[in-house]
């Protein structure tokens, strides 16, 4: 184990001496309050009165659901069109680069 400096173990020192005492007040305070938590619970049925009501109606959150899905449907589909017309490119130029080298090498 390292060597700890002094500021360190007086701060280590005072936590072990502090520790019973802080576990001790915190037992007393749960003593003051009634003692255990279940006691604190009720354990009487108490019925819900009156009906419960949606907050938030759920047609419009699926239609909102339904839009943001085919708008990043169609984001894709867009983007592999673009990929597709970008390689498209590619082996057009690459066609004709070995074309152009094949009528070199014939010579």
């Amino acid at each position: 184990m390292p060597e700890l400096r002094p500021t360190q173990r007086s701060l280590l020192v005072a936590c072990l001496l502090l520790s019973p005492t802080l576990a001790q007040a915190q037992q007393d305070q749960q003593d003051q309050q009634g003692g255990d938590a279940a006691e604190g619970r009720s354990t009487e049925f108490r019925a819900v009165e009156g009906a419960t009501e949606e907050d938030v109606p759920g047609g419009p959150l699926l239609v909102g659901a339904y839009a943001v899905i085919l708008a990043l449907l169609v984001l894709y589909v867009l983007r592999l069109s673009g990929l597709q017309r970008r390689l498209a490119g590619d082996l057009g130029r690459l066609e004709r680069t070995l074309a152009a080298g094949g009528d070199a090498a014939d010579r």
